[in-house]
């Protein structure tokens, strides 16, 4: 059976000692009916999907885990992989989309097949000659798990990645973890 997961990003807000989610509502909405909905919220907080790591945890205990990501994937100033690899997280690759792993590549440039010198967890490129990940670079692995920040634009290629990622998984009868960052852009898509 193939799964795809996404662990959204919620957005709550505080007032008063009690949370509200605001994830389904518009932002002039306030779901209280009491007098302190006219109050202004004391904080508000986006908790990205990576940092909600009791809800997927438990889907790589024990699975050989693959990770899309990039230098954008980051708990915190901590990378998502050091993150789960302190947790020993069984990670068997990661593969690189445009930029590289760690960010570094320019603009359009080929991105190498290598090794992660800080993890040693070897780096599979998916923006070269390969878009797409192949049956013998999904071979290791149980799980992928897909945690990218986008930019709002659509032809930015980090969307088609992940739809590359998406459709080699379900080809090969593999898990997709979605960890949602929200679109910098707020609401607004271009293109």
């Amino acid at each position: 059976m193939i799964k795809w997961i996404l662990v959204a990003a919620g957005l709550a807000t505080c007032t008063d000692n009690r949370a509200v989610s605001t994830t389904n509502a518009s932002p002039s909405t306030d779901l209280r009916t009491d007098s302190t909905a006219r109050q202004p919220a004391q904080a508000q907080r986006v908790v990205v999907g990576a940092a909600q790591l009791p809800r997927y945890l438990p889907l790589l205990r024990g699975k050989r885990v693959g990770l899309v990501v990039n230098q954008t994937s980051r708990l915190g100033n901590t990378y998502l992989v050091d993150t789960l690899k302190a947790l020993h997280v069984n990670l068997t690759a990661i593969f690189a989309p445009e930029h590289g792993f760690r960010g570094e590549a320019t603009d359009g440039a080929t991105i190498a097949n290598g090794r992660d010198a800080r993890t040693g967890v070897p780096v599979r490129s998916v923006y070269g000659a390969t878009k797409k990940p192949t049956p013998e670079m999904l071979a290791d692995v149980d799980v992928l798990v897909f945690d990218i920040q986008d930019v709002g634009t659509r032809f930015y290629t980090f969307i088609s990645t992940l739809h590359y990622v998406m459709e080699a998984a379900a080809e090969q009868g593999k898990t997709v973890v979605v960890l949602d960052r929200p679109n910098p852009n707020g609401a607004v898509v271009d293109g």
